[in-house]
């Protein structure tokens, strides 16, 4: 392949910056920009050039050109993050030699309790979503609620430890029958596994560090309202033959929330009076809360479950609010679960260019995502009460939405999930 005549100049001045010789660098440099390269050298040419100049306000200038030609560059992103102070660059880390918080870590956590005040019993979380509530007395304790759960910008979590832990303690259980994983309420002595009912006593049961979620949603609905509510859905259509229910249990379930940006360009051609006419054009980006499950175990029918909930009432993650509900810590990474966003995204980017932009279908229809990017993200806990019912001995699964009462479930002769919106 034949290089360009500039060439020669960017491998120069790339070396330079990258030995330190900032004047050199900028004399190779300046010189290449001034000879008008092709795009893709005065990017990479303007991308050094940052590196060697000493004024903020030129490295400036030279990034955001760079991002002007491509909103989604990592490196000029990252450099911006350094300028603007959200980015220190000794946070920057290699993924490959990042090690595991230790228990004497000074951010790991203190485990708590919630006993009643009055007298001992076990507090859980109240369906107001707010409070405390003791099972036996019925004493109340306000927990702290209504901030937002907070975001992390993709882009920095990646490059720093943020990505990849969030230090804290819990009692923790690994169920030997599915392998998944649960942060056990304080104060439990025994546990059932909300997946297969493997039980499990509090001496299979140990203290170790686990990364700690964003938010949570807390639950709004408790056991008896989840029993109506799956009550209801079965008599909307009653299986035939002989049927048993199951008792709700409660569980939150991890999920991963990405809001997108940046910008993707389509192209393709229509046919009109007989010719083909070529058709381009550019969308900008701004999807919040791209919801990718965090972990494998919740079964595929009961996926879409996920999807109804009001994420505006999101909480900063709490101990409080797994008072009598176990957690299941996530086994995706975000940075996996990222790629799932972006297929999203552009899932819903092509459907939409091709209702309000094309009004006939378009051939060699094609989208570039380049300049589409994850611009921030969070780990969240979601309120689930898994059941089934089995009907002539074969098991149906059905998940309840733990916000709202929405129903999501099998049917027996059916491969086709139904759902209510509301029981009540």
């Amino acid at each position: 392949m034949t290089r360009s005549p500039t060439f020669d100049l960017l491998s120069r001045g790339r070396a330079a910056a990258m030995a330190g010789e900032k004047a050199e660098a900028r004399r190779y440099l300046e010189r290449l920009l001034y000879l008008d390269p092709p795009l893709e050298e005065r990017l990479e040419a303007l991308y050094w050039l940052s590196e060697a100049l000493e004024d903020p306000h030129e490295q400036r200038a030279c990034l955001e050109e760079i991002l002007a030609h491509n909103f989604g560059d990592a490196r000029a992103r990252r450099r911006l993050a350094i300028l603007d102070g959200k980015l220190r660059p000794e946070e920057i880390v290699n993924p490959d030699q990042i090690q595991a918080p230790t228990p004497g870590d000074p951010q790991t956590a203190r485990t708590r309790s919630f006993t009643c005040p009055q007298c001992g019993a076990r507090m859980v979380y109240a369906p107001d979503g707010q409070t405390l509530i003791c099972e036996f007395c019925e004493t109340r304790k306000r927990v702290a609620a209504g901030q937002t759960a907070p975001e992390d910008d993709f882009l920095i979590a990646m490059v720093t430890a943020r990505a990849h832990h969030r230090p804290t303690t819990a009692h923790l259980v690994t169920c030997q029958g599915c392998s998944a994983s649960f942060i056990l309420p304080p104060q439990t002595l025994t546990q059932t596994c909300p997946y297969c009912l493997t039980p499990y006593a509090i001496e299979q049961v140990e203290e170790r560090p686990f990364d700690a979620p964003d938010g949570i949603l807390p639950f709004t609905l408790n056991a008896t309202a989840a029993r109506q509510a799956l009550h209801a859905w079965l008599a909307g259509d009653p299986p035939r033959g002989k049927v048993r229910v199951s008792h709700p249990t409660g569980m939150y379930l991890p999920v991963w929330l990405f809001n997108m940006g940046g910008q993707v360009s389509w192209k393709g051609s229509l046919y009109q009076n007989k010719q083909r006419i070529p058709v381009s054009g550019m969308r900008v980006i701004s999807r919040a809360n791209l919801l990718v499950p965090a972990s494998h175990h919740l079964p595929e029918a009961l996926l879409p479950a996920l999807h109804g909930f009001n994420l505006d009432n999101l909480q900063p993650y709490e101990a409080g609010f797994l008072a009598g509900f176990p957690a299941e810590t996530f086994t995706i990474t975000a940075a996996n679960a990222s790629l799932e966003a972006r297929r999203l995204a552009l899932e819903a980017e092509t459907r939409e260019i091709q209702h309000t932009e094309l009004d006939q279908p378009a051939y060699d229809f094609s989208v570039s995502t380049g300049n589409m990017l994850v611009e921030s993200y969070r780990l969240a806990l979601l309120p689930l009460w898994l059941a089934f019912y089995d009907v002539d001995g074969r098991r149906y699964d059905v998940a309840i939405n733990g916000q709202t009462g929405a129903v999501t479930g099998e049917r027996p002769g059916k491969n086709l999930l139904e759902r209510i919106s509301q029981w009540f």
